[in-house]
């Protein structure tokens, strides 16, 4: 058996672009596939802590995050040694919850959030007004923070089906990334509904 996902988010401000209309099978919906290079390095020196490639399955039913690379071992490194270990992060969002599994460690977190409604809108901007930047030929609201002149975080994210995805996001301190994530490719395709369910076969465990 698996979790039934519920639905999704409500459709945000904005206005729809790229929108074509798919007619999927029995069994299948329409979703938005997102994928990115991504990297995360401490300040302490120039290695990266993490380099994976990111997955975005963004449908009317769920959201769902997969992120698959490699991290650096922190016992290792204390030995001066660079050695890198396989690593695989997932999450599940649906309209009252949050599931996230990590492979190292075996550990599997629910969080639940107030009752969110479905949107059936594929894509529209966050807000239409404001400072737009195009990622992998889609239009995303683009910012950026600063934290006390220590860290800046830039960010460019749109709706795809009622969720807000960041298309890129890069944050800088003392003058390097600390963590840089781009999409490079969007298209939109049919998928089976059994991939956007939660799997039953994890340790769940409620998170505060």
């Amino acid at each position: 058996m698996l979790f039934g996902l519920i639905l999704l988010v409500s459709t945000a401000p904005g206005f729809a672009q790229n929108q074509t209309s798919l007619s999927c099978n029995s069994g299948e919906v329409p979703a938005y596939i997102i994928t990115y290079d991504h990297v995360i390095t401490r300040l302490i020196d120039e290695q990266a802590d993490k380099k994976a490639r990111q997955v975005i399955t963004a449908s009317s039913d769920a959201s769902v995050y997969e992120e698959t690379g490699e991290m650096l071992d922190s016992a290792a490194r204390l030995r001066g040694e660079i050695v890198y270990t396989p690593y695989r992060k997932q999450r599940w969002e649906t309209s009252d919850a949050i599931y996230t599994y990590h492979s190292v460690g075996d550990i599997a977190r629910v969080r639940l959030h107030p009752l969110i409604e479905k949107s059936a809108v594929p894509y529209v901007l966050l807000s239409p007004g404001d400072s737009v930047r195009t990622i992998a030929g889609f239009q995303c609201n683009w910012r950026e923070e600063d934290l006390a002149g220590v860290q800046t975080t830039q960010r460019c994210e749109a709706v795809f089906y009622g969720w807000t995805i960041p298309l890129y996001t890069r944050k800088i301190a003392q003058g390097r990334d600390i963590l840089f994530s781009e999409a490079t490719d969007i298209s939109q395709q049919c998928v089976k509904k059994e991939r956007l369910y939660v799997p039953e076969d994890k340790p769940w465990k409620f998170s505060e």
